[in-house]
């Protein structure tokens, strides 16, 4: 049992980090080590904290919130502080991408991806569409892994391969958990998990 729990805002933060933790400090996680948050301000409804970050509070573990920094990383992180301040409750706290950026995971994983033929080709899809409502970067990442996965692991389900919860991060091929972009996640999870 670890004295700590991770809220994330999804399941899809959920089973990228279980996958990098294990990678990189082979250990083994499980789905009770994570509390799904639901959006990056899901720690807080209506101006109260969210129960199981103030019970994780009180039976003395420690606090990991792993969000998306969105389209402004200071404005994010002053909040997310802020608001932990005035709860009084103490927090660790990592925005995606590399926790100096704005954007998201899929930020981080366009950056990490091993093959980027095609999300330079989805660049130029972008560029296509101008003036139309902007594709969100999930496309991008869903597109990529569309064209990469064999036929016979693309079910057109909830338990496709393609689906962010379903992803094998582990996957060399595709992804690299080793790559410099994931520095500053090393360097903030290692104290605590270690």
């Amino acid at each position: 049992m670890f004295s700590f729990r991770i809220f994330t805002e999804s399941k899809a933060d959920i089973k990228f980090l279980k996958d990098y933790i294990y990678a990189v400090f082979n250990i083994q996680l499980s789905d009770d080590d994570f509390d799904p948050l639901g959006s990056w301000s899901g720690y807080k409804t209506s101006g109260v904290l969210k129960a199981s970050i103030k019970q994780n509070n009180d039976d003395s573990k420690r606090n990991i919130l792993i969000l998306d920094a969105d389209t402004d990383f200071t404005l994010r992180n002053q909040e997310v502080m802020n608001d932990f301040a005035a709860f009084n409750v103490p927090i660790s706290l990592f925005l995606f991408p590399n926790n100096n950026s704005s954007g998201s995971l899929e930020t981080l994983l366009c950056e990490i991806a091993v093959e980027k033929k095609i999300l330079t080709c989805f660049e130029g899809y972008e560029t296509c569409v101008t003036g139309y409502e902007a594709p969100v970067i999930k496309s991008k990442v869903f597109a990529d892994l569309d064209a990469l996965l064999p036929a016979n692991q693309k079910k057109n389900d909830a338990n496709d391969l393609i689906q962010d919860k379903n992803r094998n991060y582990r996957n060399v091929n595709h992804w690299n958990l080793h790559h410099d972009y994931l520095a500053q996640l090393r360097k903030f999870l290692q104290p605590i998990i270690i």
